[in-house]
């Protein structure tokens, strides 16, 4: 039994190194190289997917600021025209400031000396020069009305 047991191990321990340095070693080797490789290149296709991604991202963004320079660019334009809107109409007519303050100072006199009848008619021309200088239509009540409307509901 010694015999078969010291012809046994050295066999065993032989075919064993064998087998290891052998197919074991070269094969688990070329593996892991493969798999370094595989990483390698999906990896570089991850990093040129993502740069591409980031690309698009960042003609988006382009995109909407353009949008909102343009955006901002016509609410300036409108601003611009409304201003000068104001300004055309502060020019139109400077001698309406005059004409107003003409009739309210006949009204006040008017007042002064008891005359209600002139106060009345300077009143209704400051009305229709108001009127005249917005350039609307409006639609005048007559105090009378009114007054009545404010009696009645008392």
């Amino acid at each position: 039994m010694k015999r078969i047991i010291n012809v046994s191990i050295p066999i065993i321990l032989t075919i064993s190194l064998v087998l290891l340095f052998n197919t074991g070693g070269s094969n688990i080797y070329g593996q892991i190289i493969g798999q370094d490789n595989q990483t390698n290149q999906t990896s570089g296709l991850n990093a040129t997917e993502q740069a591409q991604q980031q690309l698009e991202q960042a003609n988006q963004q382009i995109q909407q600021s353009q949008e909102q320079k343009e955006q901002a660019q016509e609410q300036l334009n409108q601003s611009n025209q409304t201003q000068q809107q104001t300004n055309q109409s502060k020019q139109q007519d400077p001698e309406m400031n005059e004409k107003l303050l003409n009739y309210t100072n006949a009204a006040i006199l008017a007042l002064n000396d008891d005359n209600t009848t002139a106060a009345e008619q300077h009143i209704v021309q400051i009305q229709n020069a108001l009127i005249n200088a917005s350039g609307k239509q409006v639609v005048v009540v007559p105090a009378s009305a009114i007054q009545s409307d404010e009696e009645d509901s008392e």
